[in-house]
């Protein structure tokens, strides 16, 4: 094991760089301490049993290490970043949101389109920005995955590609990797796009975009470093989806079990007082009745003539109209809480926020009607 002492080392790069330009020997004297600093943090560069066997082969390895200095800080912020936010719950796509706000800026981006899975499986579009806010190219609102001419469609169908890099936007029918020409029209020469997977080979629920009006302005990465990258947002973006549909199965089932038993409970009891309202109806029709009929018993001016009419006119002031209607209300808000809960079983798939009071963000849930066909 001698080869790997530090005076071997030390030998060898001296002897390598014996036969190199003065201007290459700074450079390679440069790299050294970057280089020194990757190796200490773990990285170990793949060598595949290669002799160095010229200086041009020192001076392209010490690059490719000293690089990935650069690159595992970045992967250690951008993890940093993402699990700063894994305890916000959100729904998949704002979540998605989220996180392409974070790796357009650690990836010198300068736009991201981010797209979620819908049951027929079309990617639709869920949130576009721009990094400095200028105006966002008109996208295609969805891809269908059978466009396998789209290397990002593509990706998707071979079960192990995590992301991909596209450095011709033109449009397809051009031979170029975008849907249309917009994004080319407007100056984007470069794609890279993470595929978000879940575990055991589950189908692709996401998918963010990031553009660059850089040429071949994501080629500066290394392969293992976005491989890397892709797993992780993959991760805690699932992680983040996963706990809040969990979540929120185990909120919905409680609402439907408990709710629904209260619901159920008061509807019983609003339908048993309307039947109460129609029986007291029907008794205080019966006397009126009555007292008019005991009303004629009595000659004018006597009293108990007035006494019947006194109580013909307080029966007939008696009105259970409103009650009634104040029933038939309470017994439409059980209906309404019903949908409220359905629409909330449902949104474990599709969960959509809405603006509150106070800046708050809640869940919104659909309590219309169900649409006649």
């Amino acid at each position: 094991m001698a080869q790997h002492t530090k005076e071997y080392i030390r030998e060898e790069i001296i002897r390598l760089l014996k036969y190199a330009p003065p201007e290459m020997r700074v450079a390679v004297l440069a790299l050294l301490p970057a280089t020194k600093r990757t190796l200490n943090q773990g990285y170990r560069p793949t060598m595949r049993g290669v002799p160095l066997r010229s200086w041009r082969c020192l001076l392209h390895l010490l690059s490719s290490v000293a690089s990935m200095q650069s690159d595992t800080e970045m992967l250690l912020r951008v993890s940093s970043d993402l699990l700063a936010i894994a305890d916000r719950m959100a729904p998949p796509g704002e979540v998605l949101r989220q996180s392409a706000e974070i790796l357009v800026h650690a990836m010198h981006a300068e736009l991201y389109v981010c797209r979620l899975r819908n049951s027929r499986g079309e990617w639709v579009a869920r949130s576009a920005n721009h990094v400095s806010g200028k105006s966002i190219p008109i996208v295609a609102p969805m891809l269908e995955e059978s466009l396998r001419e789209h290397p990002v469609m593509n990706a998707i169908l071979q079960r192990h590609t995590r992301y991909v890099v596209s450095n011709n936007l033109q449009a397809l029918e051009r031979g170029g990797d975008s849907f249309d020409c917009v994004i080319y029209k407007e100056g984007y020469r470069s794609r890279l796009a993470f595929v978000l997977r879940e575990r055991n080979d589950k189908p692709p629920f996401g998918l963010v975009m990031l553009y660059t009006t850089r040429e071949y302005g994501f080629e500066t990465f290394d392969e293992r470093f976005l491989g890397k990258c892709a797993r992780l947002v993959s991760l805690t973006v699932g992680r983040r989806i996963a706990v809040a549909r969990d979540t929120l199965e185990k909120a919905a089932g409680a609402m439907a079990h408990y709710g629904n038993n209260a619901l159920n409970i008061m509807r019983n009891q609003a339908e048993y007082c309307g039947e109460l309202v129609e029986d007291i109806d029907a008794n205080q029709a019966r006397a009126l009745r009555l007292a008019r009929e005991l009303m004629a018993e009595f000659p004018e001016d006597t009293r108990g003539r007035i006494l019947a009419l006194e109580l013909e006119n307080a029966l007939a002031h008696a009105d259970l109209t409103e009650l009634a209607g104040h029933l038939g209300g309470v017994l439409e808000g059980t209906r309404r809480m019903t949908r409220i809960i359905n629409s909330l079983k449902k949104s474990v798939e599709r969960p959509r926020l809405m603006h509150y009071a106070l800046g708050h963000d809640v869940l919104r849930l659909e309590d219309d009607l169900p649409r006649e066909d």
